[in-house]
């Protein structure tokens, strides 16, 4: 009778502690239940977020990509122009000056005086060569020399031209230039003088 009696509270014991499993279990799966969609919100919420902030990332990423190329742009340009273009006036201000006047030959130009003047920048470690001189001769001669002198080896720029026709001479222009050209290091001597252009200049 005892045993029997044991059995059955071991039994009851047991289904309870069932009845309790089931009823958490099914406590959880409603509260589960319950707030999935307030979860999925959350989830949906954080996606967003997380998208957009990577979205912002690589913007970041791409605008400083596009910084670096920038900067090795202009790195490689300030090279060029220091390590090739522009050199002391020791060593290429004559081969220069030769330039120029090679540019006016090939080119049939043939000014009767030419000018340089030369002065320190002072904002650069550069110096400043202005060559000034005008001619008279044909508008196609004119071109050619503009041509010759963007293609030139040379950093010779073209800072001013003026133009006018030649009522003397059909088809023909007279022309007043202005170029410039810079050195690099030391600072050239001082030139202000009118020099006549070679015999060779045609």
């Amino acid at each position: 009778m005892t045993f029997g009696r044991s059995l059955s509270t071991r039994r009851a014991r047991l289904l309870a502690l069932a009845v309790l499993l089931l009823l958490a279990n099914l406590a959880f799966y409603l509260w589960y239940r319950g707030t999935a969609q307030e979860r999925k919100d959350r989830m949906d919420a954080r996606r967003v977020e997380l998208t957009r902030e990577v979205d912002a990332r690589e913007r970041e990423a791409a605008k400083l990509a596009a910084q670096r190329d920038r900067l090795l742009q202009v790195s490689s340009a300030i090279g060029e122009f220091y390590g090739k273009r522009v050199g002391p006036a020791r060593d290429t201000l004559a081969p220069v000056v030769s330039e120029i006047h090679l540019l006016l030959t090939r080119a049939g130009i043939s000014p009767t005086q030419i000018s340089y003047a030369t002065q320190p920048m002072h904002d650069l470690p550069l110096s400043e060569m202005v060559v000034q001189f005008a001619f008279r001769n044909d508008y196609a001669r004119f071109k050619q020399l503009l041509q010759s002198i963007e293609t030139g080896r040379r950093w010779i720029v073209v800072r001013d031209v003026g133009l006018a026709r030649d009522a003397e001479l059909p088809g023909g222009v007279q022309v007043r230039m202005s170029l410039v050209t810079y050195f690099a290091g030391e600072e050239p001597p001082p030139v202000r003088a009118l020099a006549r252009a070679p015999r060779g200049i045609r």
